[in-house]
């Protein structure tokens, strides 16, 4: 994996409980919500990386992160879908896969059930297998509380090379990261 696989995928993480659109005191989800919180968070993505956002782009990709004066100036492109991914209407990976030669890499965010993870990672790896460049796919995993979404966690598979691994796990909603567990941990000199 690159350094620049490695920071975005670190930014997005961080970025991820910035501005979250939801508390604890008032925790209902919707999709426009959402998809306006990725698109901050894919923003600040580019902003830090030293590149810029743009929206629906060509084929109506959900998002580009591009370089100014490149000679490949196509980071990745995103897709995101509130669908959960493993419904066989959710094509946004097989978008990506049409156009993996153009970006560094690209990225796919989704949403799963706990219960459909396996589901979900296998239908990305047998999409992806071949690809030419690598994927990272970011999971929210939630479970249901009648006809609500309630996040849990956060995980990051990156897909390379015909094969898959999992990057990272954090919970979905920042009150719940435990910051002790940080705070309390010494430094390495």
């Amino acid at each position: 994996m690159r350094r620049i696989e490695r920071d975005f995928i670190c930014l997005f993480n961080c970025l991820w409980y910035q501005d979250f659109p939801v508390t604890e005191s008032d925790p209902a989800i919707n999709r426009a919500n959402w998809t306006i919180h990725i698109g901050l968070v894919v923003r600040q993505c580019a902003k830090l990386l030293g590149g810029r956002a743009f929206f629906e782009q060509g084929n109506r990709t959900d998002a580009v992160i591009r370089y100014p004066d490149e000679l490949q100036p196509v980071l990745t492109n995103i897709e995101w879908e509130w669908t959960p991914a493993h419904k066989p209407r959710v094509n946004e990976l097989e978008k990506l896969k049409e156009k993996s030669s153009e970006p560094f890499f690209s990225t796919f965010v989704s949403y799963s059930r706990k219960e459909h993870l396996v589901d979900v990672l296998h239908k990305a790896s047998t999409i992806w297998n071949g690809a030419e460049k690598p994927l990272i796919f970011f999971i929210i995993i939630y479970r249901m509380e009648g006809r609500n979404r309630v996040f849990e966690d956060l995980k990051t598979h990156f897909f390379a090379r015909n094969s898959a691994k999992k990057i990272r796990s954090q919970p979905a909603l920042p009150w719940l990261v435990k910051r002790t567990k940080y705070n309390n941990m010494v430094d390495a000199e």
